[in-house]
Formats: structure tokens, sequence, C-alpha cells
């Protein structure tokens, strides 16, 4: 009799470690269903579309963006996924999409213009070429802060030299603030631009970086090879 009282209770102990063991991972698998991995091994081309908004048009770029991308792109050979990164400041929207080959994308791209709203966004390709993080691989999910950033290559000056400058700069900045969880360096593969993409715990985190000592002194390592523009961006959505 206490033998089969015995294997019941252990059969029971078994039956609700799995239930319990089933609803803590659900959540962590959804979790890491919706990351986006920001890849390094040079695997997966990175698509940056940038659209200038006004504020007063913001909302409805926003949605137009998101019914097009939503429509279109699950669809399309080689696309992985794509994040729409909404600009805090109101004045750009980035639709930012990984794709398995350069081709792939291109293929899509001779299919017609992404104008949204009569807006002629600015796009370029890049590659992951640098990762610098504090414990975790790079990723974001929905509702994360991410800054993007462009280093726009001056007529002259090579950007493989302001990517190894850039590259140099970062373990610093990292250690400068607490609130940086990593960072990623993308040069463009047409040599234009320099992206550089960064998680940030909050709006204030970044901030801070401004008012820590010696930083001004430092901020301008790449005036001499680029101009810069930089912002605060909201994952919104992110397609697959």
């Amino acid at each position: 009799m206490f033998k089969v009282f015995d294997r019941r209770f252990k059969g029971w102990i078994a039956a609700i470690t799995l239930a319990l063991s089933t609803l803590f991972l659900m959540p962590l698998v959804a979790q890491a269903a919706n990351e986006v991995l920001v890849d390094s091994s040079n695997s997966i081309f990175n698509v940056v579309t940038v659209y200038k908004v006004d504020k007063s048009e913001q909302n409805k770029t926003l949605t137009d963006l998101l019914k097009l991308n939503q429509e279109n792109l699950p669809q399309v050979s080689g696309f992985l996924n794509t994040s729409i990164l909404n600009g805090q400041d109101e004045s750009e929207i980035i639709a930012l999409s990984q794709w398995k080959d350069l081709s792939s994308f291109q293929s899509y791209a001779k299919q017609g213009q992404r104008n949204i709203n009569n807006i002629t966004p600015q796009v370029f390709a890049c590659q992951v070429q640098h990762t610098e993080t504090r414990n975790t691989a790079p990723s974001f999910s929905e509702k994360d802060t991410i800054m993007f950033s462009q280093f726009k290559m001056k007529p002259g000056k090579k950007q493989s030299e302001l990517t190894a400058i850039v590259t140099q700069e970062m373990p610093g900045v990292l250690q400068m603030v607490s609130g940086l969880q990593w960072a990623a360096v993308c040069p463009s593969t047409d040599k234009s631009t320099i992206a550089l993409l960064a998680r940030w715990n909050s709006r204030g985190d970044f901030k801070s970086l401004g008012q820590k000592p010696g930083f001004e002194k430092e901020s301008n390592y790449w005036e001499t090879y680029a101009n810069n523009e930089h912002g605060l961006y909201d994952v919104v959505k992110i397609i697959r």
C-alpha cells in the first residue's frame, strides 16, 4: 500500500513540476521569439530606412509605415524581420530590417519605392562589425529604448579609419555609464555611413552621459571624419 502511495506521490510531484516549469518557461520563450539579435558574425545584412517627418505627421506616417511593412515584408524571400523605431523627438521614424543576404533586399527594392506620405527615405545597408556588451548577447525587444546614431562620412575620409576609432571608444563609454547595456557599430556597404546602435535603460541614462566629467572633451573624436546625427527611439513594433 505504501509503495503504491509512494509511486502516486512521486507522479504528482513530477506533474506539478512539469506544470510549473511550463508556466515559467512560456513567457521566456515568448520573449525570446520577440527579440531581435544584433548579429556580429557578418552573416546577416541590416537595412536602415530613415523617414524624416514633421511632428504633425508623425502618427500618420507611423501608422502607414506599420501597415506597409506588415502587409508586404513577411512573405518576401530572404526577409527575417523589421523593427519600427519611433523617434522620441518626433522628427524621425526608422525601419531597421534584417535580411539573409543583400541580394534578397535588392530584389525586393526593385519592386517599387518605399515612399510614405510623399517622404523619400534615406536607405543604406550595413553589417555589424563589432559589438560591446555587459553580460548577454546584444538584442532588443518591443518597448525598449534604442539610441541610433549616424556618422555621415566627409569627402575624402575613410570609413574604415573612423570605424576603428568608434570601436576603440566603445568600451570606455560602456564603463562610464551604467545605464548603457550594449552598443554595436554597423558600417554601410557603400562606405558612406557608419550606424551605431545602443541599448539604454532609459532616456535619463542617455542624458547622463553628457554630464560625465571629461565627456565633452572626448565626444568630438569623429568631427574630422564625419557629421553625426543621433537620437533616442522607442521600439514600437517588430514584424517577422
